[in-house]
């Protein structure tokens, strides 16, 4: 047990050092430090951009914002759609934003030269919340890992013009920065395709994701195919590091659109399955009271967006992450229902 902490202590130390050396020259870079919706405007054409499956094809408009003095300006983008699922069951996609080279300088954008544009399914204040509460996911993550994806809410004007009609959407979204952004700041190199095997993933930080996605209702991710995960290599670690993204599918989000995989055992998004691979006890037991010990943490940040869900909507959020650590707190429910499910690992097998 003493050698579980010894290692997470010296392990933290190397995260936290990474971050805030890192954080040295990365000054300019504004967009994710402040917590303020940016104010945006975007016009361009869904039909085109829901129509082109290609990972290639980019099409230029311009992202207007307003500046510190308030006063409108714009810089060049390239868009494209992202997201299989969504770009078949809803009207808005997420959407790729390219940013050239050098256009960036002094605006909100400096430093990020593509991002992702989570925007919500339809247009809505109910499907508003949900992309506040998958947006609010995102921060709670941040809670759990050192190295995450950094956020920032947006207050969107969308215009879709398609030939001579037009019609203007007031969306809530955020942006989300690209994952070379998150290797540069941890001196970390991304692992782009083939099988990530269990064993050679950092499991504390892995089996941290395997609780946090049971605490979110989340089986839409696999770390082995790199499914909704990003795999960093950090140069202090010799193990692999999981960036999770993509919670839409999550039982906390509860979307109208979003199902279970059929060859799972259970019928809707909300119904938790715990998908982690099977480690050692004391590891475990280290992760549940590190979960428990933060839980405080969780619900202050849930809080913060009170004003910004329906009052059913939050109280059916908190009564979802009551749920799981009412789960960690009772010996025999968190035997049955996480460890019980967890699944066996072999090093040399696929999982």
């Amino acid at each position: 047990m003493q050698g579980i902490f010894r290692i997470s202590e010296a392990y933290a130390f190397i995260l936290v050092f990474s971050v805030v050396f890192s954080s040295f020259g990365r000054q300019k870079d504004i967009l994710f430090q402040e917590e303020k919706p940016l104010e945006l405007e975007l016009t361009t054409q869904f039909k085109s951009l829901k129509g082109s499956e290609s990972d290639t094809v980019y099409f230029p408009t311009f992202l207007k914002y307003k500046n510190e003095f308030g006063i409108t300006d714009s810089v060049p983008v390239d868009l494209r759609a992202r997201g299989n699922s969504r770009r078949k069951q809803c009207y808005f996609m997420p959407l790729w934003l390219k940013i050239p080279k050098g256009v960036s300088k002094n605006t909100p954008f400096q430093g990020n030269r593509s991002l992702k544009l989570v925007l919500p399914c339809q247009e809505g204040p109910d499907y508003g919340e949900l992309i506040t509460k998958e947006f609010l996911v995102y921060q709670l993550y941040q809670i759990v890992s050192p190295i995450h994806f950094r956020t920032r809410r947006v207050n969107l004007t969308l215009t879709d013009q398609q030939n001579k009609k037009k019609r203007t959407y007031a969306l809530v979204a955020f942006v989300i920065e690209d994952v070379d952004e998150v290797a540069k700041k941890h001196d970390a190199k991304k692992i782009n395709s083939g099988i990530i095997f269990p064993h050679l993933i950092n499991d504390t930080l892995a089996m941290k994701q395997d609780f946090f996605s049971y605490m979110i209702g989340n089986t839409d991710w696999s770390n082995t195919t790199q499914h909704n995960v990003r795999m960093l290599d950090l140069k202090q670690e010799e193990k692999h590091v999981p960036v999770p993204y993509d919670f839409d599918y999550a039982g906390f989000v509860n979307a109208p659109y979003a199902l279970p995989y059929d060859y799972l055992p259970i019928k809707s998004v909300t119904e938790r399955l715990y998908r982690g691979v099977c480690r050692n006890p004391e590891l475990t037991q280290w992760v549940k009271n590190d979960f428990l010990a933060k839980e405080d943490r969780f619900f202050l940040t849930l809080e913060k967006f009170k004003t910004d869900l329906s009052e059913q909507e939050f109280q059916k959020a908190k009564a979802y992450l009551l749920e799981f650590f009412e789960i960690l707190k009772n010996e025999e429910a968190f035997q049955s229902q996480m460890i019980g499910t967890c699944q066996e690992y072999i090093v040399g097998e696929s999982a």
